[in-house]
């Protein structure tokens, strides 16, 4: 007697469900906009000098005081 092979068999892995399959883009969408945010701020940091721009006008100087442009 021969048997024939069963056609829906699991062979190997199981396909993932639409959810799954949802939840891992979902994952892979938010690792790839948190590496673009990463990669756009190392960019714009060195791209912007942003010591100049938060500066108030005055410098530190070595003796502990401040001396500011406007006394």
């Amino acid at each position: 007697m021969v048997r024939k092979a069963r056609t829906n068999a699991p062979r190997g892995r199981r396909r993932l469900t639409r959810s799954e399959k949802i939840g891992v883009a979902s994952l892979a969408t938010i690792v790839a906009v948190g590496a673009l945010g990463v990669a756009a701020g190392l960019l714009l940091d060195r791209l912007l000098d942003f010591d100049d721009a938060l500066d108030a006008g005055g410098e530190w100087d070595e003796g502990g005081g401040v001396y500011t442009r406007w006394m």
